[in-house]
């Protein structure tokens, strides 16, 4: 019923990876439509999951007070770019275990951020875990574009893309 061979296995977690290329660019897609992107909403989203969830350990709270709400419209800015590069990546398997690397950091980022809070923090476990399974299974060879680079070019010459 499984697959047995490598390139069977990256189909189904090829599966994975369009799912997380989804979930991200819908959400990328909400929060652009919401004006999140912007400085005074990713204020607004640190106060969200601050004061209003209560979350966030004391040492994750004061980084980002001295970080990104110290310049909010430029993080915003990256965030914009961040987050689409990172779900068109997944969905078309593009550099593949950069995106899925990408995301991983990303999910484990708002884990921190919402622990201690009111949501449910095991989403983020499970985000994170699948995003690292994609990353690592070089599931962008199948069904994805990473297929057509390697028939194209060959293997990449830095080894993290092989």
């Amino acid at each position: 019923m499984f697959p047995d061979d490598a390139a069977g296995l990256r189909k189904v977690v090829a599966l994975l990876r369009i799912t997380l290329g989804i979930i991200i660019l819908a959400t990328w897609i909400d929060n652009l439509t919401k004006g999140v992107y912007s400085s005074g909403g990713i204020s607004s989203l640190f106060e969200y999951i601050f004061d209003e969830n209560g979350g966030g350990a004391a040492f994750y709270r004061t980084l980002i007070g001295g970080t990104i709400l110290q310049a909010p419209g430029a993080f915003g800015a990256f965030q914009l770019v961040a987050e689409f590069l990172m779900g068109a990546g997944l969905l078309l398997g593009l550099f593949t275990p950069l995106a899925g690397l990408g995301a991983a950091l990303f999910f484990l980022n708002l884990l921190v951020a919402f622990l201690g809070g009111q949501e449910w923090i095991w989403t983020y476990v499970l985000l994170t875990v699948a995003a690292v399974v994609v990353a690592l299974a070089r599931s962008g060879r199948a069904w994805g574009l990473d297929a057509w680079l390697l028939q194209r070019r060959g293997e990449p010459s830095y080894r993290f893309l092989r």
